[in-house]
């Protein structure tokens, strides 16, 4: 099997719309659908209450966003008994990016700093504590030369 690419990451959230708007309004994803509780067929909830909306990243990568009373819902065996550790984004200029988080309200949780690969790493998180590395790669980073 060849893997072509990552299809989507997808986090259960304690509140939808304020993740949402984190990832737009941050982040500067989009949101491209949502599916419902009527969708999915799942009584427990009103059936117009969004169940997972769709956040475009690029062009073939999105985010999922769970409301947390669909998290059981996923189709995942043992769903919680998994966890996530962090999604990294590449960006082209790191300290460009800190001063975007900062200057929206977002938490920047370490500094850009040069990590062992070579590559500027710095952390911040959305509002469930979900951890996000952003990455500068240099060109010496491993993940492009190799070690």
């Amino acid at each position: 099997m060849k893997v072509k690419e990552l299809g989507h990451i997808a986090f259960t959230c304690r509140d939808v719309k304020e993740s949402e708007k984190f990832y737009t309004e941050v982040l500067g994803f989009s949101r491209s659908f949502a599916l419902t509780y009527g969708d999915s067929g799942d009584k427990r909830f009103p059936p117009e209450r969004e169940w997972i909306v769709y956040m475009k990243v690029s062009d073939r990568l999105f985010l999922e966003l769970f409301d947390a009373g669909a998290a059981s819902k996923s189709g995942v065996p043992d769903w919680n008994t998994f966890n996530y550790q962090h999604l990294a984004l590449i960006v082209d200029d790191i300290f460009e990016a800190e001063r975007e988080l900062k200057s929206r309200g977002a938490p920047v949780d370490t500094a850009p700093e040069l990590g062992i690969d070579n590559t500027w790493q710095m952390w911040s998180h959305d509002p469930d504590g979900n951890k996000i590395e952003f990455m500068q790669y240099t060109d010496k980073s491993y993940q492009l030369v190799g070690r």
